[in-house]
């Protein structure tokens, strides 16, 4: 009887291994009478799932010192990194997600009897914003041979270099773009875009927004390429009301997953860092993304604390997470055009020495997360009125790089990027004696770790990355982390 329960519990663990498997290099083409517009909807839904996902509530939300999430979900915002479970299984997840039912579509699409380039440039962007996620995750990733095992014989995939993958997403865009620009709605996707319902100019102005945030993510990394491209988006429309926001609303289940997050358990308080911010400069954004607490204060929780500080922190009585980012009807987004107006007040700074066009870019940023949030006109107009609402030209990258982090909210993985590729805001290094200090000796968290499935099923190509990048640690930087 024991073999038995042995052999079945072996055969339980080969056939997860095995759907493991196909969902990272698997692309089930072969499933051609699956209409490519229900794939499309579905990668369109899990790459807003995905905002809310692991990578997100357990990992990037603290890294980004957003907020601060409890029982034992609070764990990696102690900068440790023994999570191989969670590690395989975000890999694998946001492969079997957006990846491999855009991969579907893209094939599908391209194919000689069904092809349609509209559809297949709209795919496209999906496409890279998912890939763009995994690569900023963990570094280099399949990409080239991923989700291709099937139909092109691709087992173990190759690994490739985050520049690579960047200057061809950025080409990828470009190609999006071109196509996008001129064509035909009617061959685009009338009854399955959940975000632009069709509108091509709009998918133009988030293709080519996405271009620039992906541009100024290689400003330290390839300067070159980044002004270049950067040259680019600024000559074709870009997001800039809130009308243009990449955006969608949850509806099957419980709804957007911070709500459940916020009523249920494990809960979710937030950060310190980020009320501290809002109050110090009376941001009427405050009372949209924190709720008070049971004596009417907004109370933050300090991200890192040791476990005996945490006992000690009365968690269950900070603040929770603003009704209008947590409750079951509240957006998700992947972009907002106050996101691109601060991205041009960067790049005004940076690559034209112009500081003030870049306060008017970075007022317009402003304003726009203002307004996407439905501030009061008064209370809107007396922060832009506010010191805080104009550069000071003392560190004006320090200001852009904070409004930024405090716009991109609830996007938090962003955020994290954000921080990584800036230094902005400002995270210290742990050395309080009650913060812990994890793997990385009290650093900010740069990366995910490659599981140890990856690294037993794809072994010779994922040390092969290992050999290119660092070491499999997540104190390692991505390619374009400078600071």
């Amino acid at each position: 009887m024991k073999k038995i329960l042995v052999l079945m519990v072996m055969l339980a663990i080969s056939f997860s291994c095995q759907d493991h498997l196909d969902d990272l290099r698997d692309n089930p083409n072969a499933v051609t009478s699956i209409d490519d517009a229900a794939l499309f909807t579905k990668a369109v839904r899990s790459l807003f799932q995905g905002t809310t996902d692991a990578s997100v509530s357990r990992f990037a939300g603290h890294y980004g010192h957003y907020f601060v999430a409890g029982s034992t979900a609070r764990l990696p915002d102690q900068y440790g990194d023994g999570f191989d479970v969670l590690y395989n299984s975000m890999f694998s997840e946001m492969y079997g997600g957006v990846i491999r039912h855009i991969e579907e579509v893209l094939e599908i699409t391209s194919a000689e009897d069904t092809k349609n380039e509209v559809r297949h440039s709209i795919a496209d962007v999906i496409a890279v914003l998912g890939y763009a996620k995994l690569t900023d995750a963990f570094g280099e990733i399949p990409y080239l041979e991923g989700g291709k095992g099937k139909t092109q014989g691709i087992i173990h995939p190759k690994y490739d270099p985050q520049e690579l993958i960047y200057e061809d997403m950025i080409a990828r865009l470009t190609s999006s773009i071109a196509i996008l620009k001129n064509a035909d709605p009617s061959m685009a996707y009338p009854n399955s875009d959940p975000i632009f319902n069709n509108d091509l100019n709009k998918w133009v102005r988030f293709a080519n927004s996405l271009r620039l945030r992906l541009a100024m993510r290689l400003r330290d990394a390839n300067n070159t390429l980044s002004r270049q491209t950067v040259a680019q988006c600024l000559s074709e429309p870009l997001m800039e009301t809130n009308d243009h926001n990449a955006s969608m609303i949850e509806t099957e289940g419980n709804g957007n997953a911070w709500y459940t997050m916020r009523t249920g358990f494990p809960s979710i308080k937030m950060s310190t860092l980020l009320i501290d911010q809002l109050q110090g400069t009376d941001d009427p954004r405050l009372s949209v993304y924190v709720s008070k607490d049971g004596n009417g204060d907004y109370n933050g929780m300090t991200n890192g604390l040791d476990d005996t500080a945490f006992g000690n922190s009365n968690f269950a009585a900070r603040s929770d997470m603003g009704l209008a980012l947590s409750s079951k009807e509240s957006k998700l987004y992947v972009m907002t055009a106050s996101e691109i107006w601060l991205l041009r007040a960067e790049a005004a700074l940076a690559y034209d020495n112009d500081p003030a066009q870049a306060n008017i870019l970075y007022r317009n940023g402003i304003e726009t997360s203002l307004n996407q949030w439905e501030v009061d006109a008064s209370d809107r107009d007396d922060f832009m009125n506010s010191p805080a609402a104009s550069l000071a030209g003392v560190n004006d990258e320090l200001q852009i790089g904070t409004q930024m982090w405090v716009a991109l909210v609830p996007n938090y993985f962003e955020g994290w990027s954000h921080i990584r590729r800036t230094g902005y805001p400002i995270i210290a290094d742990r050395t309080e004696a009650n913060l812990a200090q994890g793997a990385t000796n009290g650093v900010l968290p740069k990366r995910f770790l490659y599981s140890s499935f990856e690294l037993s099923s794809n072994n010779d190509n994922v040390l092969e990355a290992i050999s290119r990048q660092g070491a499999n640690k997540i104190d390692t930087p991505v390619w374009w982390d400078k600071n």
